[in-house]
């Protein structure tokens, strides 16, 4: 026989003050070891970046000595940048991320 349980909406309690989550943000660190072209690869295989854009960024990268990657959530942010370091140990570069919280404007 199949029990069920019944919930009355008194029991129930609804969060109407559900915010968005907080958002971080990615920037990719230049070095003196990580070749143009990987850090291109990495913008488009790990954070899904058209051709165009990874080769902004990278350029941004050397000339200014970080990019901004893109704005995550807490997770996606961590999730993206350990894939990436991974990636770039295995391949012998250095490449490195800094994420930082957006601040509420």
């Amino acid at each position: 026989m199949e029990q069920r349980e019944t919930v009355s909406k008194e029991t129930l309690q609804y969060r109407e003050d559900l915010r968005e989550p907080k958002r971080y943000l990615v920037f990719v660190i230049n070095d003196d070891m990580t070749t143009f072209e990987f850090v291109v690869n990495v913008m488009m295989g790990v954070f899904g970046k058209s051709e165009e854009d990874a080769w902004m960024i990278a350029d941004r990268t050397h000339h200014h000595g970080k990019a901004l990657v893109g704005t995550y959530t807490y997770d996606m942010a961590h999730t993206k940048v350990s894939k990436a370091v991974s990636l770039a140990r295995e391949n012998g570069f250095p490449l490195n991320f800094t994420i930082v919280p957006e601040e509420k404007k």
